[in-house]
């Protein structure tokens, strides 16, 4: 059998001879050995070549696959241009809550922050005033506190030794009385005496009532006096101590200030509210702030909003809930799965667009070990999933061969038997694709090694033409 001619152009646009010694191909190798140059095609001489016939080998070697075409299920979708951005909803811009100068700066860009860290301390005499208010008011609550408890004591002292001596003062008037009373009743003395002491012992009673009323009545005015002067300075405590809190202060530093601590000098030390990657820091060392000044602006990147842009005739395809399909340009081949949880409310005047917003997770990327790979700014594509149908012969988007006379694929006819057919399609929209002619439910369709039939044929043509 004569070997047709093989260029090395031809051998590189093949790509996969049968690994067999440099020497052996002067030999007339076998059927089963012969590399796919050697495939036989069926079309007679000058016709153009639309079959080839492999050996098993030569299948094997070349990779190919089929399938077989059938009713299938067809996913439209909708691919749009998208922009990695910020999650809105978790950005942290860091202002103080007082005036002052930055002593010292602890975070700088890039830095991963986690809550409660220290950012930077200001000098703030505003800080200073506070503490000091707070360390006043607290002094006076306490010395209220000690005043209502001492005045209460007194009076509750005061008006046991006035019941005591009045209660005395009763008591030997009572006695003087009953005397009066048993020497009247034995006609020893005359009425007169026993009156006189009845009317003391009534005297009596009624003075012990008028000067406790009266005592009790000055107790329950001094000591709602105080009351109110407690509940005052409790007032302006409670005022100061949500000032500090407002800095920032926590509970715990404010129940251990005192006269003697740092804080009544103003040290003002900024901490993180949450955990997020500083991605921006707009103060230096010595630099005056007040509370307009915007010191650092954390962002917390574990999750990502993409933002694809749908134009006005798109638009009625698009929906919350939707699922999509991400890539980015940045990683080839990797697909992150996402939902659409935001269709916007407003066109871009300039772009026309409408703007879709789908979350999701910025986790690591096989390949790239750095944290937070979606980075804002990255540009990419959103696939939606837009609806479904039922195709009568439907086949792998990857079998389709396009040239420039049309769409094609190889079918398996017979075993080593394989033909080009030209075939319709509707427009392709995933990865099944719906068949409207050339091929039917049944035929065996080559899914991988499409490429490597249409090189064949192509050298079959190019060595007719020699």
């Amino acid at each position: 059998m004569k070997l047709p001619s093989i260029n090395a152009a031809a051998l590189l646009t093949a790509g996969f001879l049968l690994t067999l010694p440099i020497a052996l191909l002067s030999c007339s190798p076998t059927r089963e050995e012969a590399p796919l140059e050697e495939a036989e095609h069926g079309e007679s001489e000058g016709e153009e070549s639309n079959t080839i016939e492999l050996s098993e080998a030569q299948i094997s070697a070349a990779g190919i696959r089929t399938e077989t075409a059938g009713p299938g299920e067809i996913e439209r979708s909708l691919t749009l241009p998208a922009l990695v951005s910020v999650n809105a909803d978790t950005a942290l811009h860091v202002n103080p809550k007082a005036n002052g100068i930055v002593r010292s700066i602890h975070k700088h860009l890039g830095d991963d922050v986690r809550p409660g860290e220290l950012l930077c301390v200001i000098d703030s005499t505003d800080l200073g005033r506070s503490v000091a208010d707070l360390v006043r008011t607290r002094s006076l609550v306490a010395a209220a506190e000690r005043t209502l408890d001492r005045e209460t004591k007194l009076f509750e002292e005061r008006v046991a030794t006035a019941e005591r001596v009045l209660d005395g003062v009763i008591a030997v008037n009572r006695r003087i009385y009953e005397r009066e009373k048993e020497l009247q009743e034995q006609a020893v003395s005359t009425v007169r005496p026993m009156l006189e002491a009845e009317k003391a012992l009534k005297g009596s009673e009624l003075d012990r009532e008028r000067q406790l009323t009266g005592l009790r009545a000055e107790r329950d005015t001094r000591l709602l006096e105080l009351e109110v002067e407690l509940t005052e300075r409790r007032i302006d405590l409670e005022t100061a101590r949500n000032a500090l809190l407002t800095l920032g202060i926590d509970e715990a530093e404010l129940e251990s200030l005192d006269a003697g601590s740092a804080l009544l000098s103003g040290s003002y030390e900024i901490r993180a509210s949450r955990g997020g990657i500083v991605v921006n820091r707009h103060i230096t060392a010595g630099e005056y702030v007040d509370t307009e000044t915007e010191l650092f602006t954390l962002q917390d990147l574990s999750t990502v909003w993409i933002m694809a842009s749908a134009f006005e005739d798109q638009v009625r395809s698009v929906r919350t809930g939707q699922a999509a399909r991400i890539s980015m340009d940045a990683f080839p081949g990797t697909v992150i799965e996402g939902t659409v949880e935001l269709v916007g409310f407003e066109v871009d005047r300039e772009s026309r667009a409408l703007t879709l917003r789908i979350r999701v997770e910025n986790r690591g990327i096989e390949g790239w070990d750095e944290p937070y790979p979606l980075r804002p700014g990255m540009f990419g594509r959103v696939e939606l999933v837009v609806g479904r149908t039922t195709a009568d012969v439907a086949i792998p988007e990857a079998a389709i061969v396009h040239e420039d006379d049309g769409t094609f694929v190889f079918l398996r006819t017979g075993p080593g038997t394989f033909e080009r057919r030209r075939i319709e399609v509707a427009p392709p929209s995933g990865k099944t694709v719906e068949v409207l002619s050339g091929i039917q439910s049944g035929d065996e369709v080559v899914t991988t090694g499409a490429f490597q039939l249409k090189s064949a044929l192509r050298r079959d043509e190019l060595g007719d033409d020699d």
